[in-house]
């Protein structure tokens, strides 16, 4: 059995997607889809570590349905609630109530992942390590044989390559997203390149429909799903990064690793919210029609 800490936010999520429909109250945020994403992964038990609402039980009674361990995680008495809008030009987070009491929002806000120092005890015996959206300074990492970091987009658009050279000093991979990997570079490829060549790190890249690249020293793969069908985005980044990361510490090679991440996500986009990644049962492997290319 492996062993994956998560630290990551939990939000309650109004979903409005141009051309697909709207969902209201879904549960929702980092810590939900990593932890449902990474229990994809056949012998995964998942240790959570986020902010617990206690207006919203349904959080609560999902992960205990799931096995989730749910002992490190904190109480809160509210629920961050989001409104996630989706259209062709591009995605918005917004809180469901405006910060400044105004009608019209004029930030960009994503949930915050809070504390990742860890309340005592979380850390002990875990084989991977997930940081959701990690700032500066860094506290958590080196806790694990295997640490990924799907890292914070505001840190790396504010402190460039300091933030991703920190991160790098301790982390086993990194799991850059198409949006952060634009930040080095109009080509999110050329990036995840840079970002492999400058970090010495090797960095698996979640490029939306395009898949996933893998980076490795000199060697590089794509990883892509011809099978994949799109009801619904939200969730796929988180939960694939968290299958990727519950693979390698499970001891898959990085390409199986991204394949479980491809897997996950599949199942994160069959439908609205987290409803993709309740299965009767986890994979033993990768789904086998992805396509595997070495470039």
């Amino acid at each position: 059995m492996t062993t994956l800490g998560i630290e990551g936010g939990l939000t309650v999520d109004h979903l409005v997607t141009e051309g697909t429909g709207t969902r209201f109250r879904c549960l929702g945020g980092p810590g939900l889809f990593a932890a449902l994403g990474a229990l994809v992964v056949a012998g995964t038990q998942v240790r959570l570590h986020a902010q617990l609402p206690d207006d919203e039980p349904r959080f609560e009674a999902l992960l205990r349905r799931t096995g989730v361990d749910i002992r490190f995680c904190l109480r809160t008495p509210k629920a961050l609630r989001l409104w996630i809008l989706n259209s062709t030009e591009g995605r918005r987070i917004l809180p469901t109530s405006s910060p400044d009491g105004l009608e019209l929002a004029g930030t960009h806000l994503d949930p915050d992942s809070g504390d990742d120092a860890g309340p005592s005890g979380f850390f002990e015996g875990l084989d991977g390590l997930l940081l959701s959206s990690p700032r500066l300074p860094l506290h958590a990492l080196k806790r694990a044989p295997v640490v990924g970091v799907d890292p914070d987009q505001r840190a790396a658009m504010l402190l460039g390559f300091d933030y991703w050279m920190a991160l790098a000093e301790q982390a086993t991979v990194l799991l850059p997203s198409r949006v952060q990997l634009r930040q080095i570079h109009d080509d999110a490829r050329d990036a995840a390149r840079m970002l492999a060549t400058r970090t010495g790190r090797p960095v698996i890249a979640r490029l939306d429909s395009d898949g996933l690249l893998v980076i490795d020293g000199g060697q590089a793969w794509t990883v892509q799903d011809p099978e994949v069908r799109v009801v619904d985005t939200i969730g796929a980044g988180d939960a694939s990064a968290a299958a990727i990361v519950a693979a390698l510490a499970s001891g898959s090679s990085l390409i199986e690793s991204a394949a479980f991440g491809a897997s996950a996500a599949r199942l994160v986009l069959s439908d609205w919210g987290h409803d993709g990644l309740l299965l009767d049962g986890p994979l033993t492997r990768p789904y086998e029609n992805l396509i595997t290319k070495e470039l």
